[in-house]
């Protein structure tokens, strides 16, 4: 494909995880909509169609596409989902191309890419591709900046590894120790509140096979060589820790810019596909039947799941019994279908549905949708805050237990679900000294209690409470917003 191309060229290449690419796909339109910049976009085949349809949605209807300032280009890709080994060696080639001036072939579509005459000036990396990352780090005078799809209240755990090792501490653990460890000892890592080692991952999420050892293990370096970080976190999600965190990078002479949150301004298109119809349509006849904000969405993203099947056919038995809607999203690849006699129950019932698939956005924005069930991954927390819906978090692993945190004590906008922790996750909570019982009586007794309050004044003080906070996060990317003037800024400093 020929085009003219201007101004400066940013290099993209998220990790084929839906959750790190999706808010990318709008960072580069907006690079491209905000400057004189022309981006080259790499996933993978799997990823190709949704993530073009991503990125279309920044361009109102009528508008070009500007395909030769923004070049979506599938790399061959391993087939294992978690293997990004196959992705990285054709990154690599096509670095090695770019370089060399050489054009680029897209493995989905087979268009080729004439030579952009412009030089990359930076590569923005997911922080699971290490070996793009020393590709590109290996080059001269091109930034490379870490891609952190994350909230960044959960950054402590990295730098801290970052920071023992500057000070040649020789009894610090690394990063996957502190990621997978269930001794019980507690952390005390910076710019997060100290919490038991099981206390991060309460479900006991088995991950894939050799991710701590080969992907994570090398996060802590790629943090200390970046030039910047760049989040799709918003700036004032967090404020303190955003002072922290930009007083911390200030220090090593770098920056960490907020980019959140990254909410496509268009629409989704859901037209082709049968699920959205069947959704949409269940949502009215709920809207008409319950009335606004009366159901429960239930989804644990598209990587994880809660461990004990039990507990959440507990939590589904609570919903129908007060006779309140729901949509169950079961997409996960770790997601279990109901016991049989639960299937029946759920058919009998009426007014539940499951499915494989969600339009996410668009069921959030309908008036029929009250509380979100959530695992509190960030990309789904900033949804739902930008959408007006409080959250019910129930947290398996990563980020999302100190989101939880952070959501229902320090800000105030959701519940914490406790009884549904499992195994050594189940263990004393540091912050408030409580042991869970952790059983499926217990499970059914916490829900009971928690529907109770979220369907009272409790609940509407939290909604309130979201309100107001969705409210700032929506002036972000106004004229003068915080998260559009670091993105300008990012620019200007190439």
């Amino acid at each position: 494909m020929r085009g003219t191309y201007i101004g400066k060229h940013v290099v993209m290449f998220p990790v084929h995880m839906w959750g790190h690419t999706r808010t990318l796909c709008t960072l580069a339109a907006r690079l491209v909509k905000l400057g004189q910049v022309t981006v080259t976009f790499f996933t993978v085949p799997t990823f190709y169609d949704r993530s073009q349809a991503e990125i279309a949605r920044e361009f109102a209807q009528g508008d070009d596409f500007p395909v030769s300032r923004l070049r979506l280009i599938a790399l061959e890709e391993s087939k294992e989902i978690h293997d990004t080994s196959g992705a990285e060696a054709s990154f690599e080639i096509a670095w090695s191309k770019i370089l060399g001036g050489q054009p680029l072939v897209c493995a989905k579509t087979g268009s080729q890419f004439e030579p952009v005459p412009v030089r990359p000036s930076a590569a923005i990396l997911d922080l699971f591709v290490r070996r793009a990352f020393d590709v590109v780090r290996k080059t001269d005078n091109i930034k490379v900046y870490l891609w952190f799809p994350a909230a960044t209240i959960g950054m402590g755990l990295i730098l801290g590894t970052v920071m023992a090792h500057s000070r040649d501490e020789d009894t610090v653990e690394t990063l996957p120790e502190i990621f997978t460890s269930t001794k019980g000892e507690l952390i005390k890592g910076p710019f997060a509140p100290p919490m038991y080692d099981y206390e991060y991952h309460p479900q006991e999420f088995p991950h894939p096979l050799g991710f701590a050892e080969n992907v994570l293990a090398k996060v802590p370096s790629m943090f200390a060589s970046a030039d910047g970080i760049i989040t799709f976190d918003a700036a004032d999600y967090a404020p303190e820790i955003t002072r922290q965190l930009r007083s911390y990078f200030e220090e090593t002479g770098r920056k960490i810019y907020y980019a959140g949150p990254l909410i496509p301004e268009g629409e989704e298109d859901t037209s082709k596909d049968p699920r959205s119809e069947k959704i949409s349509k269940f949502l009215g006849e709920k809207l008409a039947s319950h009335g606004e904000r009366s159901v429960i969405y239930i989804s644990f993203g598209s990587v994880f799941w809660p461990m004990d099947n039990a507990k959440l056919w507990a939590v589904l038995n609570v919903i129908m019994e007060r006779n309140i809607p729901f949509v169950l999203s079961c997409v996960a690849a770790f997601s279990a279908k109901p016991p049989a006699e639960m299937q029946e129950q759920i058919a009998q019932y009426s007014h539940g549905i499951m499915t494989d698939w969600v339009p996410q956005q668009a069921l959030l924005a309908h008036p029929a949708t009250g509380w979100y069930i959530s695992h509190g991954g960030h990309n789904s927390t900033l949804e739902t805050i930008m959408a007006g819906i409080p959250t019910i978090v129930w947290p398996i692993s990563a980020e999302q237990p100190l989101n939880a945190i952070h959501l229902s004590e320090t800000l105030d906008v959701a519940f914490e679900l406790i009884e549904v922790r499992h195994g050594a996750g189940a263990g004393k909570i540091y912050r408030n000294g409580r042991v869970p019982i952790a059983t499926v009586d217990a499970v059914k007794a916490e829900m009971r209690d928690v529907l109770e309050r979220a369907y009272g004044e409790e609940g509407e003080r939290k909604r309130a409470n979201l309100l107001s906070l969705r409210k700032e996060l929506q002036a972000t990317w106004e004229e003068n917003g915080i998260a559009r003037r670091e993105v300008e800024a990012f620019l200007n400093e190439l």
